[in-house]
């Protein structure tokens, strides 16, 4: 099944083998089975069905205390978690699987292979060259045993592979050089004697086809021998081979024209799609500036009683002027010109910082330009945790919580896509105040105060932003799941699930920087999100 590519056709052929073991209740089979049926959603990256059936598989091995191939399900669970990030969760089952797979080697000598070459991966990843080396070796020597050496694994050089890449870790050129060459070897080997069976398949095709000519060239000649019926019989064979050669064509103009029907239905499906993921990013754009909006009321409205009170102070003061003036009194007129001047400066100032408030918005919610700016990333974490807390406080009257910035002053400016940015950070605030207040509604404690700390900080190349709060937590299944487009664990009509997956985008394709979590139930939650500076 593997060799064809249809993995959707072995997985249904192995669930009904599944079926068949559960009636008879084999148990060892159902094992493996499950363990196969694991394999096949790894390779389609279905993770969540892998999990399912690879511990369905460990289960069958537990409860018939049978140890041998037991290595197998473990490794897949590994490797599910390797690939979902959760590489804490990888490393203790490929440690039980190394455990299963060494303490039945004999029995149990591919597994155990795969098991090393997967640490002797893990290490090269990691950088750590004593034990890549070490488990590549291993994996070399379970691999030059009888009964594997002529496996796949030996001769489509995987194992070869595994060495020359630990080999070039450790800066051994020579031992670099000896099996990078056995891995070509091998391979060329091995892809020759694919290219040899299928020659010998053209080969023996064409010595059919040989046949089948000699046999109706003969045909013919005896058929000339009776010319009536020879003619009848040619002009039949012409005929049918015309009735066919319309078929055929007829046939498939159709099937070119089912093809094109179906091309143009994905193309408009495909269209649709992109057109509904851009509707979708808008609206969560939308949404967010939606929960802004009683926060920009409340930054706007400080800015604006400014605005007010230097105003009616300025007009008492031009009247005061006036009968200054009127009285003669030059020098108490300056006095007071000079205390106008500052008023206007004062008002002028104010206005732009309810002018800046408005333009952020704008750009929060128009469509990203894809354009860097040099931006101040202190100000714009400052200024979107303050809007996000008034708007829930404004949004909620029971919304308790606090905050605070531990900022690092001499942070430089970075080139990024402002609005993008300010996207994140609005996302992980919001989720950091939610997080609080369901706490809050879950406990009495004094001491259990709602606190959202955001802060950064430059470490060598690189800006660090950490959004901390002491909420409710997430659990590692979540966590696994949590960067994932449309998951939530809101209840419905509250998240669209697609804050998160967009930050992880915007951070990763589009600045180049990585986005982390690191959470503990019941006692909070901190985002990480790390961006380069190399460049500006």
């Amino acid at each position: 099944m593997n060799e064809t590519g249809n993995t959707e056709q072995a997985i249904s052929h192995y669930k009904e083998s599944l079926k068949i073991a559960s009636l008879n209740k084999n148990y060892f089979r159902s094992a493996n089975v499950s363990a196969s049926i694991a394999s096949q959603y790894y390779d389609a990256d279905q993770l969540d069905s892998v999990e399912v059936y690879a511990q369905k598989s460990v289960n069958f091995f537990d409860q018939i205390n049978i140890k041998i191939n037991k290595s197998r399900p473990l490794l897949l669970l590994a490797n599910k978690n390797f690939k979902a990030k959760n590489d804490k969760l990888g490393t203790k089952y490929l440690y039980q699987a190394l455990q299963f797979a060494t303490e039945n080697k004999e029995q149990d000598k591919l597994n155990l292979l795969l098991v090393y070459k997967t640490w002797s991966s893990v290490h090269q990843n990691s950088g750590d060259k004593d034990s890549s080396l070490y488990y590549a070796q291993k994996a070399y020597q379970v691999g030059s045993e009888p009964g594997l050496i002529n496996t796949k694994w030996f001769r489509d050089g995987v194992v070869y592979e595994n060495l020359y890449k630990a080999y070039l870790l450790n800066n051994q050129p020579d031992s670099v050089l000896k099996y990078q060459g056995l891995t070509l070897a091998t391979r060329d080997a091995w892809n020759k004697e694919k290219y040899k069976n299928l020659a010998a398949f053209q080969s023996l095709l064409l010595s059919e086809a040989t046949r089948l000519r000699e046999l109706e060239k003969q045909q013919i000649e005896t058929q000339s021998k009776i010319r009536t019926y020879g003619f009848l019989a040619v002009l039949a064979v012409l005929s049918i081979i015309g009735l066919i050669l319309y078929r055929n064509n007829r046939q498939k103009q159709k099937a070119n024209q089912v093809l094109q029907e179906q091309k143009d239905k994905v193309e408009s499906t495909l269209s649709q799609l992109k057109a509904t993921q851009t509707q979708l990013i808008q609206s969560e754009k939308l949404a967010s500036l939606g929960e802004l909006t009683a926060g920009i009321a409340h930054e706007i409205q400080n800015p604006l009683n400014f605005v007010n009170n230097f105003s009616e102070v300025s007009g008492e003061l031009v009247a005061e002027m006036e009968e200054e003036m009127k009285e003669g009194n030059t020098d108490i007129a300056l006095e007071i010109a000079s205390d106008l001047k500052q008023n206007l400066e004062k008002i002028n100032h104010h206005g732009k910082r309810a002018s800046s408030i408005v333009k952020g918005m704008l750009e929060h919610s128009r469509t990203s330009s894809g354009e860097k700016e040099l931006i101040d990333i202190n100000a714009l974490a400052d200024e979107y945790l303050r809007l996000a807390y008034h708007g829930l406080r404004a949004k909620d009257s029971s919304f308790n919580a606090d905050f605070k910035t531990d900022f690092d002053e001499n942070l430089p400016k970075i080139e990024v896509i402002p609005q993008d940015i300010g996207r994140i950070l609005l996302n992980l605030i919001n989720n950091a105040f939610y997080a609080c207040a369901e706490r809050s509604r879950s406990t009495v404690k004094a001491s259990d105060k709602p606190l959202v700390v955001v802060s950064t900080k430059k470490v060598d190349n690189q800006i660090i932003i950490s959004v901390k709060d002491n909420g409710i937590g997430i659990s590692d299944e979540v966590k696994a799941k949590i960067f994932q487009p449309f998951f939530t664990t809101k209840p419905t009509g509250q998240g669209t699930g697609l804050g998160l997956s967009l930050a992880y985008d915007i951070v990763t394709k589009g600045h180049g920087g990585t986005i982390e979590v690191e959470s503990v139930e019941k006692e909070g939650t901190t985002f990480i999100v790390k961006l380069l500076i190399q460049n500006n």
